[in-house]
């Protein structure tokens, strides 16, 4: 039997999809072939926040369909040792490719770590849509402000990172994501289906991981042999 949640396929396979496109025009834009603002300008900026929010709403929506009803511990270590090398990857690699600004807590580090705290909300939609609506409240008056760990860390944190998404207010997605999980309302408005955005979507960590480093490399090998 077909236990999968095709609108959350969806929904992640969309996201997938924005991101690649979203990371296309950024090397585009670093080698010169564009200049399509993607900070400082609002759609852009919206467009991004809106990618972040499917990723994040479907990692509440994720857990709370694997451990709503029963947890398994050995699943969710497994899920979390994965997920945590993951994001261990992509630090080490961006700290060799860009020392001054890699990244020491991306999307990836921001859902392990998201992880960790709203499995202990999965069964409780209530408690988590409140939570996270009020770490969003809080976060229009810049409230808690932590930027203060940046200085007082580590030398080696560096003040600019090129995908640095801070635990709040982002974990307020994932709380809401829980909430969503109980109340798939999303089930009713993503009814088309897309075999292709959905097979993006059920492979949403892998083609994280590596379409980047394709974009990036495919961009400069244009760009080297053109201008040769």
């Amino acid at each position: 039997m077909n236990s999968r949640d095709h609108s959350l396929d969806l929904m992640r396979g969309v996201a997938i999809f924005m991101m690649i496109a979203f990371h296309l025009i950024y090397d585009l834009n670093e080698f010169g072939y564009t200049d399509i603002p993607l900070s400082g300008y609002w759609l852009t900026t919206y467009w991004r926040y809106l990618i972040v929010f499917l990723f994040l709403s479907s990692v509440g929506i994720s857990l709370v369909m694997t451990y709503g009803k029963q947890f398994n511990i050995a699943k969710f270590s497994k899920r979390m040792v994965i997920l945590g090398l993951a994001a261990l990857a992509v630090s080490l690699g961006t700290y060799f490719m860009f020392a001054n600004a890699w990244v020491y807590f991306g999307i990836l580090h921001l859902i392990w770590a998201s992880c960790f705290i709203a499995i202990f909300f999965v069964r409780l939609p209530n408690l988590s849509l409140l939570i996270g609506l009020s770490i969003l409240a809080l976060a229009y008056f810049n409230l808690p402000d932590l930027s203060f760990l940046r200085v007082i860390l580590s030398d080696n944190i560096p003040r600019a990172s090129i995908d640095f998404y801070p635990l709040f207010p982002w974990i307020s997605l994932v709380f809401l994501g829980i909430y969503m999980g109980h109340n798939p309302w999303y089930k009713k408005i993503i009814t088309l289906r897309s075999t292709f955005i959905q097979y993006l979507g059920q492979h949403s960590l892998l083609i994280y991981l590596v379409h980047q480093v394709l974009l990036f490399g495919l961009v400069a090998t244009i760009y080297n042999v053109i201008n040769l």
